[in-house]
């Protein structure tokens, strides 16, 4: 079974959003040693091929870049700087990709090197393919920064890749935030807040449109493939603890027996990284109830069932819990 990482396990690349967050602050004449106060992180090992800092030193670095920076732009600047900072297989791969379908599996497939902190779901609709965004790593204390992060390094790669604009459909799961006006700016106009989940849709014909950068032919995309096969981690605690719940209905102490370890170990681990067991239950339960939501011959006796709630009303009372409205009112939300 691939290990989990957990919040002290050194398996995040220091030389990408470490780099670059340290470099940032370089331009601006910001204060470097603030930066790295507390993180364990010294500049000589940025610099060192191979260098890996653990989910803890990531986070306690993003606590103080956020408390020094003097705007509230450091999420968006960081994404425009996705692509430059990337290096070797992945990128290869990515340039290699025929479209931005090929692209997207692509990365998703071996993201944990460049964005470890994400986990994501896809959904078919009727018109768009909709990529639903859960958060990896213990990022959750700052949701809002590693999701404008991501969003922006989404944007402005495959402007860089196409030469083209690209304004997906953005609903966040938070309310509306106080530097709205960077959102237009990098992300476009069809933005929303307060919704279950952060949630990212694409027209289906965008997704099968030739990038025009694309490598000819696929020599250079086995490559990499080949390269990146035996990287390290796949996936940390979280996202593995809710790939399991989406397989399967399963208590704490069931999970963690799975996991091959105690239940006890298990809550200490999730509650390093800031998150429990029924947090992660209740938003598996509500990515599963969301899809259903979009089959039209699923009720909600059905989905009960499916969830393992003891009847419709407990279904439909713990779903209102979730997002603040009853289950009809998202029917059509990835339709």
């Amino acid at each position: 079974m691939t290990p989990l990482a957990t919040w002290q396990d050194k398996c995040i690349d220091s030389q990408l959003l470490v780099a670059s967050i340290v470099g940032l602050f370089k331009q601006r004449g910001l204060d470097g040693d603030k930066l790295l106060r507390g993180t364990g992180i010294f500049i000589a090992d940025i610099r060192k091929p191979g260098h890996l800092i653990s989910p803890k030193q990531l986070m306690t670095l993003v606590d103080n870049a956020l408390a020094l920076w003097p705007s509230g732009d450091l999420s968006f600047l960081l994404g425009q700087l996705w692509l430059p900072s990337q290096s070797g297989a992945l990128t290869a791969g990515l340039f290699c990709a025929r479209d931005l379908n090929s692209l997207g599996r692509f990365w998703y497939k071996y993201h944990w090197l460049t964005q470890p902190w994400l986990q994501t779901w896809r959904w078919e609709g009727d018109k768009e393919w909709h990529f639903l965004l859960s958060l990896d790593l213990g990022s959750q204390r700052h949701s809002q920064f590693f999701f404008e992060l991501s969003l922006s390094s989404l944007v402005a790669t495959y402007k860089q890749l196409t030469g083209k604009h690209c304004h997906p459909s953005v609903r966040f799961p938070y309310a509306a935030p106080h530097n709205l006006a960077l959102y237009y700016k990098y992300l476009g106009t069809d933005i929303g807040f307060d919704a279950p989940l952060c949630c990212v849709s694409l027209p289906k014909s965008m997704m099968h449109e030739p990038l025009s950068l694309a490598c000819a032919g696929h020599a250079l995309l086995q490559s990499p493939r080949y390269a990146l096969v035996a990287s390290g981690y796949r996936q940390g605690l979280a996202a593995g603890v809710r790939r399991k719940l989406m397989r399967e209905n399963l208590t704490l102490p069931q999970l963690a027996l799975k996991l091959g370890m105690s239940p006890a170990t298990l809550k200490r681990r999730l509650a390093d990284m800031n998150v429990s067991f029924g947090q992660l239950a209740d938003e598996t339960r509500l990515l599963k109830a969301l899809y259903y939501l979009t089959e039209p011959q699923q009720d909600a006796h059905s989905i009960a069932t499916l969830l393992a709630f003891s009847d419709a009303s407990n279904f439909r009372r713990s779903f209102k819990r979730w997002t603040g409205q009853l289950p009809g009112y998202f029917r059509c939300w990835l339709g």
